[in-house]
């Protein structure tokens, strides 16, 4: 995985990364009209962990699958999402 991170970064394609804690504080915010409700965590009730992020800059969709192919062949089996991220002008 060092090797892998070291290469998007010589690519200059890895923006940022890190890990979430397990056992960290946590909760939700959810917006209905005009009410805010506020829940604290740990869910326990979720069955899907979010380990960690990266952010990658890249030129493509077929540019990013190859760099996430590369991470799932170091992680191993698992489960990725990939959000496109907007900049702000």
């Amino acid at each position: 995985m060092g090797r892998l991170i070291g290469e998007m970064m010589n690519a200059g394609v890895l923006l940022d990364t890190g890990g979430v804690m397990q056992d960290g504080e946590s909760f939700r915010m959810r917006r209905a009209g005009a009410s805010v409700s506020l829940t604290d965590g740990p869910f326990t009730e979720s069955k899907e962990v979010i380990g960690g992020f990266a952010v990658l800059q890249v030129q493509s969709k077929d540019e990013a699958t190859a760099w996430t192919r590369r991470f799932l062949e170091c992680a191993g089996d698992g489960l990725v999402e990939l959000h496109e991220v907007s900049e702000l002008s």
